[in-house]
């Protein structure tokens, strides 16, 4: 009869495994329901009108500090008393001009309660720009698209998270980069000084012009999820939460993924997706990128996904 017994004692632990398995996995997905339930189609527009009424967001401008201690000081209006500016000397030829002018990081941090030196990031940058010999950015670029929503995702998450008392077993740190439109000066700082500092940066999401879908069939809704050499396997992970949580259909285009800040987070080896609207933008650099020409129902679904993958990521479960 003991014969038996070491079997029986394995099957128990199995079933008890499976059970603990099936347990975990549905506080993730009850968690991931409780923040995108509160993620707010009103909040995101909000935002973004709020950043497009500033006038420019250049990095060039005379306003580029003020433009960063907005952005700061609302994070720190959500709860993130500890939200900072990091700043980085920019030297860079313009239209002939030569500047060397201060730029400005936003980082908002949300501590990880069991592994805080491993860090989840969540970024986009802020600044704008014009394109066209005629045009002025300087005095006026609005950017709701580009780059507006993209912060918008990330003060939208990081509010939820806050107001749900979201408890991560790493840290979140969300980040609103300057200077992308120039050569992507931000997050090349940003990232080039994690890597310095031995900073283990598990992912990060970078969100750049997520609000544009011009059609009104939501069967039709895609979202582009470039990914790098170093980032397959949290793509395919991005894909099924995709399918899982939000409306959008999925493809993977990589054609353009050196031209965001995700692309400098690859380059010093950190796990990066960049997540990208479907649709072709007409007002791409203009004046007439404004948040009326946005799509803030696709947005939120973008954004879905990014929640998602935090939560799968950093739950909080001993």
């Amino acid at each position: 009869m003991f014969k038996y017994y070491i079997p029986v004692i394995i099957i128990l632990l199995s079933l008890s495994s499976c059970n603990k398995q099936e347990t975990l996995e549905e506080i993730r997905e009850s968690m991931t329901l409780d923040l995108i339930e509160d993620i707010s189609i009103d909040s995101l527009q909000s935002y973004v009108t709020w950043m497009q009424n500033m006038g420019t967001r250049f990095c060039l401008a005379d306003n580029r500090r003020d433009v960063a201690e907005a952005v700061c000081n609302k994070f720190i209006s959500f709860g993130y008393t500890a939200a900072h500016l990091d700043s980085f000397l920019l030297e860079r030829s313009y239209r002939g001009i030569d500047y060397s002018l201060w730029q400005y990081n936003v980082i908002a941090r949300l501590n990880g309660n069991l592994y805080p030196d491993s860090v989840s990031v969540m970024g986009a940058h802020y600044d704008s720009i014009l394109s066209g010999a005629d045009s002025d950015p300087f005095t006026a670029a609005p950017g709701a698209h580009d780059n507006a929503s993209g912060v918008a995702a990330a003060l939208e998450v990081a509010r939820v998270m806050k107001e749900n008392g979201f408890s991560p077993e790493g840290s979140i740190e969300f980040v609103a980069f300057a200077a992308e439109e120039l050569g992507l000066y931000g997050s090349w700082d940003f990232a080039s000084k994690a890597r310095s500092a031995d900073v283990k940066i598990k992912m990060m999401l970078n969100n750049d012009m997520i609000a544009y879908e011009p059609s009104a069939n939501m069967e039709q809704w895609k979202v582009n999820i470039l990914d790098y050499e170093n980032s397959l396997n949290l793509l395919s992970d991005a894909e099924r939460l995709a399918a899982k949580y939000t409306l959008l259909g999925t493809y993977n285009d990589n054609a353009l993924n050196r031209y965001s800040d995700s692309y400098m987070f690859s380059e010093y080896g950190y796990p990066t997706l960049f997540f990208y609207k479907d649709a072709d933008d007409p007002n791409y650099h203009s004046l007439n990128d404004i948040v009326d020409n946005c799509n803030f129902i696709y947005c939120r679904e973008v954004v879905n996904i990014s929640v998602a993958l935090l939560v799968e990521k950093n739950i909080y479960t001993r």
